[in-house]
């Protein structure tokens, strides 16, 4: 065999998703001022793909440079989660409702071979193949919607996502999943704008509920209500 060669890309990336693992992990806890130099040791690595990743990992709000100091993990508040997914709702609802008003054909063919990805996915249990074609599956809509700044302002929403380890995975099966975006795929193919709108909404506005349950330590609070969204005419 050939040595490994790991280029310092790549490297980073990995140094990246360690720490931010930990951090979501609370092994890294919130509130808490860690230096370069100990995580570089901890994982036994230079400092510098250590750097490169905490400035990716401050960018996406998980940690905050502090002069002289060091990194203080933050905690990833609700308003973080709100406002993702408000700016979601915002964006791809509208997209949903165009796109139930005409699909252009090389679109509609990427959205069914997504669903049908995301279904034998599904039945696979493979929740990463899942995950990929769920990201298909909406920049579909996107696209269909014919709006590029849409589908790029979307894209960087979700790598943000991505990046800190938003997921509901935890508390509901990849089967649940899959039937929210059935209604989706049905009212998209049956030329239904309004009730396209709706469905993605409700498919957003329940993972947003999901994540803030997830995300407040406190199990009395009051259940969280999200802001006022538009309703679609029919």
């Amino acid at each position: 065999m050939k040595p490994l060669v790991i280029d310092q890309a790549s490297l980073t990336e990995r140094v990246f998703e360690q720490i931010r693992d930990a951090i979501l992990a609370g092994e890294l806890a919130p509130g808490t001022l860690y230096s370069v130099v100990e995580l570089s040791n901890q994982l036994g690595v230079s400092r510098t793909p250590v750097r490169e990743a905490l400035l990716q990992l401050a960018s996406n709000g998980m940690v905050r440079f502090e002069r002289s100091k060091g990194v203080r993990i933050l905690e990833l508040s609700t308003q973080d989660i709100e406002e993702i997914y408000m700016l979601r709702i915002f964006l791809e609802a509208p997209a949903a409702y165009r796109a139930a008003q005409h699909m252009p054909e090389e679109h509609r063919e990427a959205f069914q071979s997504a669903f049908a990805g995301m279904r034998a996915a599904c039945e696979a249990g493979n929740e990463r193949q899942f995950q990929k074609h769920d990201l298909t599956f909406h920049e579909a809509i996107l696209r269909a919607a014919g709006n590029s700044r849409v589908v790029e302002a979307v894209a960087k929403v979700r790598s943000q996502m991505h990046s800190l380890g938003l997921s509901t995975t935890r508390t509901r099966t990849l089967s649940d999943i899959l039937s929210v975006h059935e209604r989706i795929y049905d009212e998209v193919l049956a030329g239904n704008p309004a009730g396209a709108a709706k469905a993605v909404q409700e498919h957003l506005l329940g993972t947003l509920r999901m994540l803030i349950r997830q995300s407040t330590r406190d199990t009395t609070a009051k259940e969280y209500q999200p802001p006022v969204i538009p309703a679609f005419p029919d």
